[in-house]
């Protein structure tokens, strides 16, 4: 006897909101299983059914970019610092933007436009008030930038009482900025010691 629909669509949805590193690829095996596979439930998904599925990636992706911008996270083992956020929000944005491309919701097209557009913009404003908020307490938290090139590749800091700015901010200066500007932050926003965070400096 199969499973009631609901049930079905549900145990997807948690493995898409609860994926790994790449939420797209578990939202593209969750379609396929739910519509195409031999041993799926072959459903034909509605478009809200399918939205659905679609926000949960867009979720896990927010979720894993804040994971690393959280600078109560430095010491845990599953933090990765600023460049895997810079990673996973440049793939969030390139997911966002293939999904547009793709007629999931035929008869509302326009509607699925709206929101992951939406989703894109909500995400930026989070994303830049972390990363201002992960700014600032770095730098209350060292008190001084001293993240010299020898010191810049160790976790530690100099007196070794938690982790780095490098262990944080474990780009190139460049990214940092490059990173910054997408998200619409200012350089007046921003100290002017910032390029003393980050590993590499130029």
């Amino acid at each position: 006897m199969s499973r009631p629909r609901q049930e079905v669509l549900e145990e997807e949805w948690l493995i898409v909101r609860h994926s790994g590193e790449i939420p797209e690829i578990a939202l593209h095996s969750a379609l396929y299983y739910l519509t195409d596979d031999p041993d799926g439930p072959r459903l034909q998904l509605s478009g809200e059914e399918r939205e659905s599925l679609q926000e949960a990636a867009a979720t896990r992706y927010h979720e894993i970019i804040m994971r690393d911008l959280c600078f109560e996270n430095r010491e845990l083992s599953i933090y990765r610092g600023v460049r895997r956020a810079i990673c996973n929000w440049h793939r969030f944005v390139a997911f966002c933007k293939r999904q547009d491309r793709t007629d999931y919701t035929s008869t509302e097209p326009d509607k699925a436009r709206r929101s992951l557009h939406g989703q894109i913009l909500r995400h930026r404003s989070a994303t830049t008030e972390a990363l201002l908020h992960l700014v600032q307490k770095s730098r209350q938290s060292n008190g001084k930038t001293s993240t010299d090139a020898g010191r810049s590749l160790s976790i530690y800091g100099a007196d070794d009482t938690g982790p780095s700015l490098a262990c944080s901010f474990n780009c190139t200066f460049h990214e940092f900025t490059l990173f910054a500007r997408e998200l619409g932050i200012t350089e007046e926003q921003l100290p002017p010691d910032i390029h003393l965070f980050c590993r590499e400096q130029i």
